[in-house]
């Protein structure tokens, strides 16, 4: 089985299956910033950004090598100096970041052929990758934090895309109760919001649908300070309505993403009427 690197979640290394302690936070940082950038040299000076919060100290270099000469021995070889800096090689299928992003892929590529049930696998296998959010157990230094909140970004766009799938196969109850939990912890994001409030609509659920526009309007109020952009204002006007396009199984919407700037765009629908 060999190696397998872990940074959805708490950082873990696993070999033939069986975890392999880390030791200390510094260590499992240095292993995450190489982690993020695998089989490419990272320089020393950003090992420092990964691992200090603040200025490093003057005994940085020296403290860089002892994490890399502890980490070696875990790492079979895999970690090499590489002036200025160290490279870790990490293979296909051995790390979950990669694994992830493949799925992603696939599955986005199934959904543009509209051919949800075998993208829904796809992201539903990418998504069971995760075991938390991204280096949990670890601080959010300068070095890493950038990377890991891209990672954690690209979570959520295939939780949306998953839900999109689900939508589109009608299977509008399933997904209701999860974009609830994840709303509570994602308030700004309208496309979960749209998704929330047609899988209630679908449901027969028109006034709980109604209801999450509100509270939808609320959150992004208290949180950002905007109204609810031009798409979601629109399915709501069109669940007033009951306008027949929001009742067939194949269609799924598509609203904006979090934080994007405002654009007079239309709802976009995808299958057929």
């Amino acid at each position: 089985m060999g190696l397998r690197f872990g940074i959805l979640g708490p950082v873990r290394l696993w070999r033939d299956g069986v975890d392999v302690p880390l030791g200390t936070t510094k260590q499992r940082l240095m292993l995450t910033r190489l982690l993020l950038e695998p089989n490419r040299a990272i320089s020393h000076d950003r090992l420092f950004s990964a691992l200090w919060e603040d200025s490093p100290p003057r005994s940085a270099l020296a403290n860089v090598r002892s994490y890399a000469n502890l980490l070696r021995k875990d790492l079979d070889g895999r970690l090499r100096a590489h002036p200025p800096g160290y490279q870790l090689t990490v293979e296909p299928g051995e790390l979950d970041v990669a694994d992830f992003n493949e799925l992603v892929r696939q599955g986005r590529g199934a959904m543009g052929g509209d051919r949800y049930e075998e993208a829904l696998g796809y992201l539903t296998a990418a998504l069971a990758l995760w075991r938390g959010a991204a280096a949990d157990d670890l601080p959010r230094t300068v070095g890493v934090a950038a990377q890991l909140d891209a990672l954690e970004e690209q979570r959520y766009l295939a939780i949306e895309e998953c839900a999109r799938a689900r939508l589109a196969l009608g299977r509008h109850s399933e997904i209701i109760g999860g974009l609830r939990e994840t709303l509570a912890l994602q308030p700004t994001r309208e496309r979960l919001w749209g998704h929330l409030m047609l899988a209630l609509y679908r449901t027969g659920d028109v006034a709980g649908a109604l209801t999450v526009y509100a509270e939808a309007r609320r959150a992004l109020h208290r949180e950002l300070g905007i109204e609810p952009g031009p798409e979601l204002a629109e399915l709501h006007h069109l669940m007033l309505n009951r306008d027949p396009r929001l009742s067939g199984p194949a269609l799924g919407w598509r609203g904006r993403r979090p934080r994007c700037h405002r654009r007079p765009v239309r709802l976009r629908f995808t299958g057929r009427r």
